[in-house]
């Protein structure tokens, strides 16, 4: 059946229909995702009635705000014009039209009140901003070939910037947003200015329904004043043209809404890896954890001593043996003792939670020595939480190796089981190019079963039967049934023949070591 007008949607969500006609749409919504979520804005509205009509708070500059909006655009459609004006009039009148409205209605109504932040298109902590009146109405925009790219909203606190991007047609209709930065010629960048001089920054760009969210996480650079966004896009939704758009964002004066807390008395080594808890900042939109990891004082002189043998060995950097070296497996509970949040920097052990909104490890002096950055979704009860520790991650050389001939391995998979590990060596061959100028590939994959967390493979070394090594690239792809399950796969070049032995030789291993009595260390003062 075709897609039934919104009024008889609106019925079936008020069960106002016959049961034939009930029956004809329910067999309709099965196969419609858009009609489903029609009905679905209808029944929000009816449960937003129930909890909500008792309590009106429609804002006393609504009806400015709504004709603001509105101005920018003629409707050609008369007849559609006095439909609208009659939709909000019925919804004031019903009082419905609060500020918490548009967290449950659809995001096309957002645009008159609220916009993307007070939508689900966002996170919680982006949600709670908006709710405090931290969103600014901007309303940046730029026109070619009858299309605008528009800034809409804007959030900033201390921890970061939040853009909401919208695409409008030539009819004055929000559509889906497509910036494909991959496209020659489009452009992004943010510069990030701290009275001194400019630094390039990052940036994530999150696709959604009507909008795209854009959000610069503020650096740990020392004095930051300004953060300037640039788009700078020659195609948008398919079409060719020239948007052009820059966005001032002072920095300077949003660190009065964020609290600090210092933890630095808050220490523990726990087999040889020493942790020391600095700091916890409370914004606004996210909440971060800042620490430190180490090798025990005890274990670095051994450490470093391996490690410097192995680079001497392979010629590796060691950087590329340690990974950091050190870090940690922990999870933060509310005042209430329930978890709101995970993390885990292996995904094997533990998949990142979702509350996680970005990690980040930069190195320090000392080889194992990691300062680390979690930024993660605030949680509304957030005054009172606890960081409990579970479990710590040390890299450590091994002398591991496993003899193959390549030429059997099809026929005859090569097995061996280590620190908990399960692994087949399903394939090893030569890959040649169709282009001649390019090198021939030697390819490598590994099937691991892995029984328990204790342990991740690290960097691994190619040896042929005259005795050179080969460094290898790899890269794992997980089982999604099976956690558990996961492959390596392997590739070097260098190699214009195979010989009947060959062996894989394991540098470095993760170990992960599992506290039984947990370290609690409250997150308030």
């Amino acid at each position: 059946m075709n897609c039934p007008k919104a009024d008889k949607l609106s019925q079936y969500a008020d069960n106002l229909l016959t049961q034939q006609e009930h029956s004809q749409i329910l067999t309709h919504l099965n196969t419609c995702d858009t009609c489903s979520s029609i009905v679905q804005i209808f029944k929000e509205e009816q449960e937003f009635l129930k909890v909500n009509l008792q309590s009106p708070t429609l804002p006393d500059h609504f009806a400015s705000l709504v004709l603001e909006q509105l101005e920018p655009y003629e409707q050609k459609d008369v007849r559609r014009k006095k439909l609208i004006w009659k939709r909000i009039v019925l919804l004031a009148a019903s009082i419905m039209l609060a500020v918490v409205l548009t967290a449950t209605l659809s995001p096309a109504f957002a645009q008159f009140i609220g916009g993307m932040f007070s939508t689900k298109q966002v996170d919680e902590g982006l949600n709670m901003a908006s709710d405090e009146g931290l969103g600014e109405r901007v309303d940046l925009e730029v026109s070619d070939q009858q299309l605008t790219f528009k800034v809409e909203d804007l959030i900033v606190d201390s921890s970061r910037v939040a853009l909401s991007l919208q695409v409008i047609n030539e009819k004055g209709i929000v559509v889906k947003p497509n910036i494909d930065q991959s496209i020659k010629g489009n452009r992004i960048s943010v510069t990030g200015f701290n009275g001194e001089y400019n630094y390039k920054m990052g940036y994530r760009l999150d696709g959604g329904l009507d909008y795209n969210s854009f959000q610069v996480f503020i650096s740990d650079e020392p004095g930051l004043e300004k953060v300037t966004i640039n788009f700078h896009l020659v195609e948008l939704n398919g079409k060719q043209g020239n948007w052009d758009l820059e966005i001032p964002v002072e920095i300077s004066g949003n660190k009065d809404n964020t609290k600090n807390v210092n933890l630095n008395k808050e220490n523990q080594t726990i087999n040889g890896v020493a942790i020391n808890l600095k700091e916890i900042q409370f914004a606004p939109t996210s909440n971060t954890l800042l620490y430190e990891t180490s090798y025990e004082a005890s274990e670095q002189l051994e450490i470093e001593k391996n490690f410097i043998a192995l680079k001497e060995q392979f010629g590796l950097d060691v950087s590329e043996l340690t990974s950091f070296g050190t870090s940690i497996k922990y999870h933060i509970e509310n005042e209430d003792n329930n978890v709101i949040m995970k993390f885990s920097p292996y995904i094997q052990a533990e998949p990142m939670d979702d509350k996680i909104i970005i990690s980040s490890a930069s190195g320090k002096e000392k080889i194992g020595h990691a300062a680390w950055k979690e930024v993660f979704v605030p949680d509304k009860n957030d005054s009172n939480l606890t960081f409990v520790l579970e479990g710590v991650y040390k890299v450590i050389p091994t002398d591991f190796s496993i003899k193959f001939n390549p030429k059997e391995i099809k026929e005859n998979p090569v097995s061996f089981k280590y620190m908990g590990n399960e692994v087949t060596i399903k394939k090893a061959e030569l890959q040649s190019s169709a282009n001649t100028s390019d090198p021939t590939i030697f390819e490598i994959e590994m099937a691991v079963n892995q029984e328990s967390n204790e342990m991740e493979f690290g960097k691994w070394i190619l040896k042929d039967s005259t005795g050179k090594y080969f460094r290898i690239d790899s890269e794992t792809t997980t089982d999604g049934k099976e956690d558990n399950k996961h492959t390596l796969y392997f590739k070097t070049n260098g190699l214009d023949d195979i010989s009947e032995e060959m062996s894989l030789h394991l540098l470095t291993a993760t170990s992960y070591y599992e506290i039984e009595n947990k370290w609690r260390v409250p997150l308030f003062e």
